[in-house]
């Protein structure tokens, strides 16, 4: 299923909302644990 019929819906239900939110808080996390690991210690 491609991102853009994902999301061509009128209003996003609230399971595809939590996957969305969960999905970038996560790779925020990712990205932020990783940019700490790589700093020179």
């Amino acid at each position: 299923m491609a991102l853009a019929e994902f999301l061509d819906g009128e209003s996003l239900t609230g399971k595809q909302a939590a996957a969305i939110f969960f999905g970038w808080l996560g790779l925020v996390v990712l990205a932020g644990l990783a940019l700490v690991l790589s700093l020179p210690v």
